[in-house]
């Protein structure tokens, strides 16, 4: 029996996979060294648009960062479709960025929307490894920045 390319699992699961966006500086969107990929960092951008601005604990709801991320996790898998489409992938590592204020302690929580996301769509029979930072700032002001390192299967 054929497995479900990644485009299809993520149709199956009622998501909508966004364009992949291109670099917004001099790097490449991917890189994949044998059986790994890695991504470069994901913004919560749709349509060339950063769609959530601002900084956790200040302007913006822990809902809207939960949104943010999960937006940030749908560019990966699109980046992961665009590089590898037809292969079998799991997510080793996830790394979040979450602009926030000092005071601000539910970074977990935010990337857990994120986890979420990745785990629907790439199973979560041996999960991944995950780093969360608060950060003063991150480009384009957004919200969160994913960086993400898969296997291929």
């Amino acid at each position: 029996m054929k497995s479900l390319t990644i485009a299809e699992r993520v149709q199956k699961l009622g998501l909508v996979l966004p364009k992949p966006v291109s670099p917004i500086g001099d790097y490449v969107a991917s890189r994949r060294i044998n059986n790994v990929l890695y991504l470069s960092g994901q913004l919560p951008i749709r349509d060339s648009k950063v769609l959530y601005e601002g900084k956790l604990g200040l302007d913006v709801s822990i809902q809207q960062g939960i949104e943010a991320a999960t937006l940030c996790a749908l560019n990966v898998i699109s980046q992961i479709n665009d590089a590898v489409p037809n292969e079998s992938v799991s997510i080793l590592k996830v790394e979040g960025f979450i602009n926030s204020t000092e005071s601000f302690i539910d970074h977990a929580t935010v990337l857990d929307g994120a986890s979420d996301v990745l785990n629907s769509v790439f199973g979560s029979s041996q999960g991944h490894i995950r780093t969360v930072l608060g950060c003063s700032s991150l480009p384009k002001n957004s919200t969160v920045e994913l960086v993400v390192t898969a296997v291929i299967e």
